[in-house]
């Protein structure tokens, strides 16, 4: 590792740090320097915006437990898949309840900016039939509303991945077929 990315990485957990111990409303970008042993400045030439830390936390534990349900997903169905991989991620997200709320009040309306991971998510989803654009495109509606209302509810994970199986199981089948079926 080279001086830029451990300058980064030691920002990053200094940032990490101070929104779990004082919320990420209440951290400030000067707290943050002061706690990483750096200029302000430092901190905004890795991190242009607040924001931006909150997303880099978010995404390296989100990578983490991705690869975690990754190792364990034995399905095949695009919906009996995404149920798996809600499990994980519902509790990750629950977990840092006050980041995931925050993160996504801010994402709401910058959904071209994950563009490229939803379209990966839904490429694994279908990684094991055919991909069918609509069907990916409805799965994410499902898991993000569950996501959402689970996040602004309040509700524990056993809830959200009852809600997202209720919706789930209205949706035909026949759109997930695998090859051959």
């Amino acid at each position: 590792m080279d001086k830029k990315q451990k300058t980064r990485a030691q920002i990053l957990a200094a940032a990490w740090q101070l929104f779990a111990g004082q919320g990420y409303a209440q951290t400030s970008t000067r707290q943050i320097a002061v706690a990483a042993k750096v200029a302000t400045g430092t901190v905004f030439a890795h991190f242009p915006t607040k924001l931006d830390l909150l997303k880099a936390g978010l995404q390296s534990k989100l990578d983490e437990t991705l690869a975690y349900a990754s190792e364990t997903d034995t399905q095949h169905n695009p919906k009996d898949r995404l149920q798996h991989y809600a499990a994980h991620l519902y509790h990750f997200y629950l977990e840092q309840g006050e980041f995931s709320r925050e993160l996504f009040r801010e994402l709401i309306w910058q959904w071209h900016d994950l563009e490229a991971e939803l379209e990966a998510f839904k490429r694994t989803l279908f990684s094991r039939c055919r991909y069918h654009r609509a069907a990916a495109d409805l799965l994410m509606d499902c898991y993000f509303m569950t996501l959402l209302n689970g996040l602004q509810g309040r509700q524990n994970r056993d809830i959200m991945l009852k809600n997202l199986r209720d919706k789930l199981a209205l949706l035909d089948d026949g759109l997930f077929l695998s090859e051959g079926e």
